[in-house]
């Protein structure tokens, strides 16, 4: 199964890193919003080029919604050369942004699943165009360790278990893209080996089962312990008992 892919050679447009930096100047001073989930990283932020209802101003806009519902955002009007790069990927679109990682940031480990789920044999992907970076940003996947190189189109499964760390002296950017997987895109992909289609079927088929199910359960439990247990009496004792705890 393809844990990584360079699907550079493969795409039908060559991404232009003097141009994408030109317009990254119009968006200084703008307003990027911190990613969605704070727990996984300080210094991580967004500019939203494409999202669930068209808005780019609040830690809502980051939220999923439906392929084929997703819409571009006021930014897209402002950098036309970013519109010709959403322009050139004729699949489904979902969240398009741009992402920012800071000096000394890391990314805590963590999976891509269920409505996020960014894997090829699920026909949804999460790609990587990065348009700054060093050599100290470090991309860990399943135990094995990448560096992004820049102007490139990457493709990374991230159902894996991964992180990232940005140890150089300068912010990382990237261009991400939540695709749904068609006809064109696939054929940027190399063809799969019958052994790899093999490894797709039998990730579609268990992952659900024997990851996310237990995931799902595990998640609703604690919420519904939390509900219960937030103002109630044990919670009460519990703070006369163990003040400090």
């Amino acid at each position: 199964m393809y844990q990584y892919a360079d699907l550079t050679d493969r795409f039908p447009m060559t991404f232009d890193l003097a141009r994408m930096r030109a317009e990254l100047e119009i968006l200084e001073g703008k307003e990027w919003l911190d990613h969605y989930d704070a727990a996984l990283a300080d210094g991580w932020t967004t500019i939203p080029l494409v999202t669930h209802d068209g808005s780019a101003n609040s830690v809502d806009s980051q939220r999923i919604g439906r392929f084929g519902e997703y819409k571009r955002t006021k930014y897209v009007d402002e950098l036309p050369y970013f519109r010709e790069i959403l322009d050139a990927f004729q699949c489904p679109h979902g969240r398009i942004r741009i992402m920012k990682l800071m000096p000394g940031t890391i990314i805590r480990a963590h999976r891509d699943t269920f409505d996020e789920v960014s894997d090829i044999a699920f026909g949804q992907v999460r790609l990587h165009i990065p348009i700054i970076t060093n050599d100290r940003v470090i991309f860990t996947v399943g135990g094995k360790q990448y560096h992004l190189g820049e102007g490139r189109l990457h493709y990374v499964n991230f159902t894996k278990v991964h992180y990232v760390r940005n140890d150089g002296d300068q912010p990382r950017v990237h261009l991400v893209l939540d695709l749904k997987v068609n006809d064109f895109l696939r054929a940027a992909f190399p063809p799969a080996t019958p052994w790899q289609k093999f490894e797709m079927l039998a990730q579609r088929t268990l992952l659900p089962i024997v990851l996310w199910a237990p995931m799902r359960t595990r998640t609703a439990l604690n919420n519904a312990f939390w509900r219960v247990y937030e103002g109630s009496w044990l919670q009460s004792m519990r703070h006369r008992l163990f003040p400090k705890t």
